[in-house]
Parts: C-alpha cells; sequence; structure tokens
C-alpha cells in the first residue's frame, strides 16, 4: 500500500505526472511524496462514546515550495455500506511545521493522522485515502482507496451482583457474588474487577481471571463497616491501547443484628479443562464464624452441576469436610458444565453457596 503519490500518478497517465486536467501550483511539487498510512491500530469500534483510529503519513519533499509553505495532508473515508458516489467523511491528520532552515538532506516527515469512530459505527469493511494539498491551496491530489477492516466492540454481558440489594448484618460479613460475561472481538483482557462505593472511595477487589469460556464469577465479602448507599460492579479491559470501564449498579442496605455465625465455602477444579472419562478434582475449605473466620469441621456439603447451557443445578451428591474444614471430590464429568456446593444452615450457622467453577470437557 505504500506507494508515492507521484509513483501512482505516473502510472495512472503513463507518463505524465499528472492526470489531465489536474492543476500544478508549482513545478517543485512534482517531487512531493505522500503515502497511503502506515501503522493503523486499535481497528474495532469503541464501546461506547467516540474514539480514534490513529495512523502515520510518510510526507517525502514536504518543504519543496519553500521553508514556510509545507504541502497539508489530507484524509478521506468512507464507513462500510456507503456508495461510492456519496461524499466522503473528513478524518484529520496534523499540519507539517514551517522550518527556518532547509533540512539537510531533506528529511521525510511523518504526519500523525486520525479516523474518527464511534460506538454507533457499524463494524466491517472501511476504506481512506491520503491526500496532499500545496500550503494554501483548495485543490488536493489524491492517492488510491485503500480498505481496511474494523472490528465490533468489546461487550460486557449478563452482568449480575447478588444479592442485590446487599443487606449487612451485625458482626458478620456478607458474601457478594459478580458475574458476567466478556464477549471478546480481539486480544481483549480483564485488568482489574472491583465493587466500588459511589461516593466513599471505599472498594473491594475481586479477582480478574476468566473461566475457559470468558464468563467471570468472583464474590467478596462485605462487613458490618461498609459504607450504605449507591454501589457499582466495576470492569476494566484493556483492547489493543484502550482501556474501557465497564460498570453495573447496585445498593447497599444498613446492618441488623445477627443470630447466627457467618459461613463460605472457596472451591477450586484441577484440571479445568478435560476430556471426557477422565477425572476432575473438586477441592476447597468450608468456614464459619462471627467476628472471624474458623474452620467449619466435618461439615457435609451438597455438590450440584448445571450443565453448560441450562439453567437447572442438579444435584451429584454428599461431599464431607475434615476436622480443619477441608473437602475433596473427585468426579468424571461428561458434559461442559459448572460445579459448585452449597452448606446448609443449622440453628447456629446460616447456610452458604460456594461460587460456581466451569469444567471444559473435551
Amino acid at each position: 500500500m505504500r506507494k508515492s503519490l507521484r509513483l501512482m500518478l505516473a502510472a495512472a497517465t503513463g507518463a505524465a505526472l499528472f492526470a489531465t486536467g489536474a492543476v500544478v501550483a508549482a513545478p517543485a511539487y512534482a517531487a512531493v511524496g505522500v503515502d497511503s498510512g502506515t501503522g493503523l491500530t486499535d481497528l474495532f469500534i469503541p464501546p461506547s462514546g467516540s474514539d480514534k483510529i490513529p495512523f502515520k503519513v510518510k510526507v517525502t519533499d514536504a518543504y519543496a515550495a519553500g521553508l514556510d509553505k509545507p504541502v497539508r495532508v489530507h484524509v478521506e473515508f468512507r464507513k462500510p455500506d456507503e456508495p461510492d458516489s456519496a461524499t466522503p467523511h473528513e478524518g484529520t491528520a496534523a499540519e507539517i511545521p514551517t522550518v527556518t532552515a532547509t533540512p539537510a538532506p531533506t528529511a521525510t516527515v511523518d504526519v500523525a493522522a486520525s479516523i474518527p469512530v464511534a460506538a454507533s459505527d457499524k463494524p466491517g469493511t472501511w476504506k481512506y485515502r491520503v491526500g496532499y494539498a500545496p500550503n494554501g491551496s483548495t485543490t488536493k491530489e489524491w492517492n488510491n482507496w485503500v480498505t481496511f477492516t474494523v472490528a465490533t466492540a468489546t461487550r460486557v454481558t449478563s452482568a449480575t451482583v447478588d444479592p442485590d440489594p446487599v443487606k449487612l448484618k451485625k458482626g458478620e460479613e456478607v458474601d457478594v457474588f459478580a458475574n458476567f460475561k466478556l464477549e471478546k472481538y480481539g486480544d481483549e483482557k480483564v485488568t482489574a474487577v472491583r465493587f466500588e462505593h459511589a461516593s466513599s472511595g471505599d472498594y473491594y477487589s475481586l479477582n480478574s481471571g476468566l473461566e475457559a469460556d470468558d464468563s467471570y464469577h468472583g464474590s467478596a465479602s462485605f462487613d458490618d463497616q461498609s459504607p450504605t448507599g449507591s454501589w457499582q460492579l466495576k470492569v476494566n479491559v484493556t483492547r489493543g491501547s484502550k482501556s474501557y470501564s465497564f460498570v453495573k449498579g447496585f445498593s447497599v442496605s444498613g446492618s441488623t443484628k445477627a443470630a447466627k455465625a457467618k459461613s463460605k465455602i472457596t472451591i477450586a477444579v484441577s484440571p479445568a479443562k478435560v476430556k471426557k472419562g477422565k477425572t476432575v478434582k473438586i477441592y476447597g475449605k468450608v468456614y464459619r464464624g462471627t467476628s472471624k473466620w474458623g474452620a467449619w469441621s466435618k461439615k457435609i456439603l451438597k455438590l450440584y452441576f448445571k450443565k453448560k447451557g441450562t439453567s437447572t443445578w442438579k444435584f451429584v451428591g454428599y461431599v464431607g469436610a475434615n476436622s480443619t474444614g477441608k473437602y475433596s471430590k473427585t468426579v468424571k464429568p461428561k458434559y461442559d458444565g459448572y460445579w459448585r456446593l452449597s452448606a446448609t444452615s443449622t440453628s447456629a450457622t446460616n447456610s452458604s453457596l460456594s461460587p460456581y467453577k466451569l469444567v471444559d470437557v473435551r
């Protein structure tokens, strides 16, 4: 794509530098060269608002007509489904500065250019062209059109906070679960997941790891000193050189006196990807407590499975914790799906659910 304007125009006419009807501002401009741009990056629709697709344009002999009269680079572009008869949109290109002394040798000038893109635009095949005009002239000489592909915007979908609202409890912690799906169309990465209070600056950091299917399941424990009011689940995602934040609001209300101790269950699976017929180990620890966590010794847990793509959890069996609260269970999964455990309540301790973990069956 990197052809100088001079060479392309010469090829189009067969011999002459300019096609019939073109206006030459000064013979010195015959030496000017403008390529079609290189290094287009961040080729995707932004998830919200507007942004720019940046690139560089190389200009040779930019000062051919004088130190105070450099050429001006221009950019035009068309979006998907726009006919060639339609008036092109204008991009942007930085002005080449004037100089007080002739560069020796005359240097190639890199001009920063960009094409605006908005969340309302369509992904697909776009095209642009680069041209130039002598300083102060409205007559432009254009390179050929160049096509490029703009990808779909990054999305965070199916975001939930459970429970919502969160009701704090005096003397204990409340487990709050976050779930969402990252719809990836490029090199997206989740860099941070947090629960943030709207005004106090308080926050809870969650793990940022995704499951094999790009879903997310994490949790944090809110104590009775957590500020009440408006909170949000905030997911930070990077793509290319860009960073985006996705948020979902929820509310937290004041604490009430605790009637029972709290409980919680951690869960891990190994391996997370397995061939059909092979075993997977599900393990973790169950806790109970009031002001601090301790092992829920000898607690019997219930193991559940939910096949991927369905909404029903099915009871699989019981898993017993040892005296330190640790448990372990080996299963042979037949289908892709999610696993979780529950601890039923007693007269002294509240029930709890673990987060759920995906096992990918190959």
